[in-house]
């Protein structure tokens, strides 16, 4: 038997070198395919089927909400505390969230990414360091730190850094510990973890008091024996109390990992699909040039039949061909894919969760050599039973199977038409929807406009005066430089994330059980004005809106229409929770209406917004805006602004510099990202198709040379001929279409929620693929239909 098989290979790589055109073609196509579906299925590996880097990672969940959103809920920390008293189906519950430290001591102060931590953060995660150690149950207020792998190594990468002091927003930590490159947490990049309660007054922070204060992840292990359902029905037993202490609370649990790509798996699965497709079509335009040569080689398999070979004999040597010319394929198409993967990380993905893991490794090679081999053998079997079914004579006898091998050509072409029609519809629609993306409204003016992040301490900036007098100071001197023409700092920029939202509701109504929620921005005077955010009515945000002055804020224009429908909003007054000294609710009274502003993202949409005076609602940090005055460059702003901060405070940090048209272009990453990989395999499809039904034509055509010079002579024209030819394709074409259209409109609901502004079933561009592929058909059977026309026909029919 192996020595059949050896015998079978030998004579494939035989028959493979006389025909080099055919195996250069052949192997060329099946490496397009192959390498981009092995580069997907190594960014969907990565991200979506890859063990997490955690002890038991399916037991790993998070507090989420049942209905799936854009943006996670987060948690306060009185329901936290009260979760983790009560919850027995999860175990080490701990509580985290984002915080920027600004690190001195070494040099120019620098901000670092951190979090801040309650619980056992570490045992709910189980990950071990690997230098030192984690937190300690009793050190909830001790002022140690633990550092990322990356952090440590930045320090020098010694041992040496336990015991080590760090000087975090102006307070002394001790380094306990370091974390191995593995662990990571989404929703930000964090470099260290510290104690909450380790900073000063965060006991009697609103953090640790307001419920309404919503900014923490909550995660936990589940408890020996206990599953996702029980935990889930326990929080359910549990709704109605926690609910009546917050109306907002999301109580529902998810796994980590479902947390962590809710926002990118249907995405991935999609491109995955499509470039499946894509892979299909390059194995249809290798079954067609299977067909042709096996045409070509009737004689020499009509011989080996009336020699004794049997049927399975001949199938066996037809498909060790075929599987041969799809390993050199494959070999070729994981090089691609070497390449291809740097390229889609390139173009977005390395803005997708652990994007870092995606490598094209062991899993990957061994999913390719199951695509290489599910691939020859499919675009072999075919002619291999077609032509090994057959008697001697039948095989012996010119043109005997034409019909049948014209029957499966037509198929293909039907099948191809259908493929490429689904493939270049998604790709339009993503390519429709990422313009009008583009085209949408943010409702600022980002050009001339710099920004970056402030982070003030606590220990120097804990009162709201001292940061009041910093921000103010900080944009009095900014704004009397003549490169300014416009300076402010809100907690929140377009696209900058730090987004936070609050429950609300309307003087005059009762409080109700669930309060609507509105995006909550605290910003200076000239924060509006630097991003040049159209007041419409009222007055914005001025330097008398101070610490004792009455409470007042700017509205967006979605919220004055949400909440005051057909009435003047200036001068109504809502309240966000919180009672003055004699016990009365805290209103906040409308001073004045800007334009909306889509602050989570061009996708989000604009949502009800308020502006409240930083004076008022102290926020430690915030991002700058500085619009730069007429004929300046943004990037010019960058030296202006360090030099006035260092003449403030040398002490506060500048982070993550860049335009404000940077920022909102980087909003757009991931819709470009689907957008440019869908119209890449849209165009290879189109590509296929075009080349699939011309190679049909045109071997059609050779094949008909005779029957035509005979039509010719007996008086057929020439546009006979033409239409001859071109209405058999397009009627396979048209076939194809109505079996893609319905494909199409079967797979609508995929795509339904990567779409912006339109659906699935968006006529325009159903019409214009149709219209498309219609024409890219009637081009590819016209060329070899015109040289069939243009034959003598005397020619023909003297060579027989």
């Amino acid at each position: 038997m192996l020595s059949d098989v050896l015998m079978d290979v030998r004579y494939a790589l035989r028959t493979m070198r006389q025909s080099p055109v055919f195996t250069v073609a052949a192997v060329l196509v099946l490496a397009l395919g192959i390498g981009v579906t092995t580069a997907l299925f190594s960014v969907v590996d990565g991200v979506l089927l890859r063990p997490l880097p955690f002890p038991e990672p399916e037991r790993l969940v998070v507090m989420s909400s049942e209905q799936p959103r854009r943006v996670p809920p987060r948690y306060s920390l009185p329901s936290y505390e009260d979760l983790a008293k009560r919850m027995t189906q999860v175990r080490s519950l701990s509580a985290y969230t984002g915080h920027l430290f600004n690190l001195t001591g070494e040099g120019d102060a620098q901000q670092v990414r951190g979090a801040w931590v309650v619980g056992d953060f570490f045992g709910a995660f189980g990950t071990k360091p690997v230098l030192g150690r984690t937190f300690a149950p009793e050190e909830r207020e001790a002022r140690v730190v633990v550092l990322s792998h990356a952090r440590w190594q930045k320090t020098g990468g010694s041992p040496g850094v336990l015991g080590q002091t760090l000087t975090l927003d102006g307070q002394p930590y001790t380094v306990i510990g370091v974390m191995p490159p593995s662990f990571t947490t989404f929703g930000f990049t964090t470099e260290v973890w510290a104690p909450f309660d380790s900073q000063p007054g965060a006991a009697l922070s609103e953090e640790r008091l307001e419920r309404g204060d919503r900014a923490f992840i909550v995660a936990g292990r589940l408890a020996p024996g206990a599953t996702l359902e029980s935990a889930r029905h326990e929080l359910k037993a549990m709704s109605e109390e926690m609910l009546a202490l917050d109306r907002n609370l999301s109580l529902w649990l998810v796994t980590y990992g479902e947390q962590l790509t809710s926002n990118v798996s249907l995405l991935l699965w999609v491109l995955l699909g499509a470039v499946t497709l894509v892979l299909m079509l390059a194995a249809a335009n290798v079954a067609h040039l299977q067909l042709a040569r096996s045409a070509a080689r009737q004689r020499e398999l009509g011989i080996r039949v009336a020699l004794g070979a049997g049927r399975g004999r001949l199938v066996r040597q037809l498909l060790t061909e075929s599987v041969l010319l799809a390993l050199l394929g494959g070999v070729a198409g994981v090089l691609l894919a070497l390449w291809a993967t740097d390229l889609v990380l390139m173009l977005g993905g390395n803005r997708l969760p652990r994007s870092d893991e995606v490598v094209v490794h062991g899993r990957v090679l061994l999913f390719a050599l199951g695509v290489t081999l599910t691939t020859g053998v499919g675009v072999g079997l075919v002619p291999a039973l077609q032509r090994s079914q057959l008697s001697p004579g039948v095989v012996l006898g010119r043109g005997a199977t034409e019909a049948s091998r014209g029957r499966t050509h037509a198929v293909l072409v039907v099948a191809e038409v259908a493929l490429a029609l689904m493939l270049v519809t998604g790709a339009g629609l993503m390519l429709k929807s990422f313009w009008r993306m583009h085209q949408a409204d943010p409702g600022v003016d980002a050009s001339g406009v710099f920004v970056a992040r402030l982070s003030l301490g606590t220990e120097r900036y804990g009162d709201t005066e001292r940061a009041a007098n910093f921000h103010r100071e900080l944009t009095r001197r900014l704004a009397a430089r003549p490169e300014v023409a416009a300076v402010g700092v809100g907690q929140s920029l377009p696209a900058g994330g730090d987004i936070r939202r609050s429950g609300y509701w309307l003087e005059g109504t009762e409080d109700p059980p669930v309060r609507p929620n509105a995006l909550v921005n605290t910003a200076t005077p000239g924060f509006l004005e630097a991003l040049r955010v159209p007041l419409l009515a009222g007055r914005g945000l001025a330097d008398s809106d101070g610490l004792n002055a009455p409470l007042v804020m700017v509205v967006s224009e979605r919220f004055a229409r949400d909440v005051f429908p057909g009435q003047d909003a200036v001068g109504r007054r809502v309240s966000f929770g919180g009672d003055d000294a004699d016990g009365n609710p805290l209103w906040v009274t409308v001073v004045g209406v800007v334009g909306d502003v889509a602050y989570a993202g061009i996708e989000a949409g604009h949502e009800p917004t308020v502006y409240r005076p930083m004076a008022q609602e102290p926020y430690g940090g915030g991002q700058l805006a500085v619009r730069a005055a007429a004929g300046l460059v943004p990037q010019a702003l960058e030296a202006v602004v360090r030099a006035e901060l260092r003449a403030v405070d040398s002490q506060v940090a500048l982070a993550q510099v860049a335009t404000l048209e940077e920022r909102l272009s980087m909003d757009l990453g991931q819709p470009r990202f689907r957008a440019v990989l869908l119209g890449a395999f849209g165009v290879l499809a189109l590509v296929l198709a075009a080349v699939g039904i011309y190679g049909v034509m045109s071997y059609s055509v050779t094949q008909r040379a005779q029957e035509m010079s005979i039509r010719m002579a007996l008086g057929a024209r020439a546009a006979d001929v033409l239409r001859l030819v071109v209405g058999q394709a397009l009627r396979r074409v048209g076939l194809g279409l109505v079996l893609g259209l319905l494909g199409a409109l079967a797979a609508h609901r995929i795509m339904e929620g990567l779409l912006y502004g339109m659906g699935a079933l968006d006529v325009s561009v159903l019409a214009s693929v149709s219209l498309l592929l219609l024409g890219t058909a009637w081009l590819a059977s016209w060329l070899p239909a015109r040289r069939a026309a243009s034959v003598d026909p005397a020619s023909v029919l003297r060579r027989g």
